[in-house]
């Protein structure tokens, strides 16, 4: 179905203090949304609510966590006060726990579930009438590894695959009951953010995105494509599609590999103290922006997610390629 241009929407981004949901409000406002910006992490918020207002938009900020529905709520109640409605919300707020699956503590794994899945059914929950009013969009930024579990990832592969299913459901529910909202899965792959500072971490080493790694603004692009033009599910970086097509045509090998390298890939090698400071149930204090400590080792573009957006030009460009072979070949 048709969506208004990003100028005309009034766009909501969970997880927007930092990382990849503060590149996409970012971009988002620069673009002429008007934002709505919401995390635990009020250092954050205020920078990025700055950031947007120096690109020319407006834009105000909820401290909140998805994990508690009221607060999802409020994050709605909120934008509509301010603004007057939702077109587009976009749930990206996530954290993380590097440990073994066999070691989890119960409250660590329930509340990685509470945040990646409960939080964006939360969210979905909450803004699903606003959106309906809208005929908006409800886009999730969710996992290339809700299709494949790591090592050490047990908490995070298992709420983004609840994700993926929960929202699979939903759609086909939309479409069934005539319900003008679409919902649009985006599948990153390894991202420069700060969240590899701010998880929680049982390995002694300083964890790491598994290569390739790129940085935040051109998945953030991809993202706020979703927004005016929202695709079922979009994989980011040519790492995700790989992975993606590895685990269908042959996961055993997948096994193998992530034996060989599933440990020692996601972590750089540096010492880093077990029980370091963590944002798994609180907010860590100041503004950490949207990239990581990675900038010398990341990508800044992605030909492969640029390609997937634009196959009209691709399927364009093949086709006017098939005409002149077509015709030598009547003449041969």
């Amino acid at each position: 179905m048709g969506k208004k241009s990003l100028a005309e929407q009034v766009v909501v981004v969970t997880g927007a203090s930092a990382g990849l949901g503060r590149a996409v409000a970012r971009l988002a406002g620069a673009r002429g949304a008007r934002v709505v910006v919401a995390a635990r992490g009020a250092d954050g918020l205020d920078a990025c609510v700055a950031e947007i207002a120096a690109a020319g938009s407006e834009a105000c900020a909820v401290v909140a966590d998805v994990a508690v529905l009221d607060d999802c709520h409020r994050i709605v109640e909120e934008a509509i006060d301010r603004f007057g409605c939702i077109d587009t919300f976009c749930a990206n707020a996530m954290v993380t726990v590097y440990r073994e699956a066999r070691e989890l503590e119960p409250d660590e794994l329930r509340r990685v579930l509470d945040v990646n899945f409960l939080g964006a059914v939360n969210c979905y929950w909450a803004a699903l009438a606003a959106l309906t009013q809208a005929r908006g969009t409800f886009v999730h930024v969710n996992s290339a590894l809700a299709y494949r579990g790591i090592p050490l990832q047990a908490a995070y592969c298992s709420s983004k695959a609840a994700a993926r299913t929960f929202f699979e459901t939903a759609r086909v529910e939309h479409q069934k009951h005539g319900i003008p909202v679409d919902v649009s899965l985006v599948l990153p792959g390894a991202i420069n953010t700060p969240q590899f500072d701010t998880a929680r971490q049982y390995i002694g080493y300083q964890p790491q995105p598994v290569p390739p790694i790129y940085q935040p603004e051109q998945f953030a692009d991809a993202v706020v494509h979703c927004f005016e033009h929202p695709i079922r599910e979009l994989p980011l970086g040519w790492g995700a599609q790989k992975l993606l097509w590895g685990q269908k045509l042959a996961p055993r090998a997948g096994d193998l590999i992530l034996r060989r390298t599933g440990w020692k890939g996601q972590h750089t090698g540096e010492p880093k103290p077990i029980g370091s400071p963590d944002n798994l149930f609180e907010p860590l204090p100041g503004d950490r922006g949207a990239h990581g400590r990675f900038d010398e080792r990341s990508r800044r573009s992605t030909l492969w997610t640029s390609l997937r957006l634009r196959r009209w030009l691709v399927g364009s460009a093949a086709a006017a390629a098939a005409v002149p072979a077509a015709r030598a070949l009547v003449r041969r």
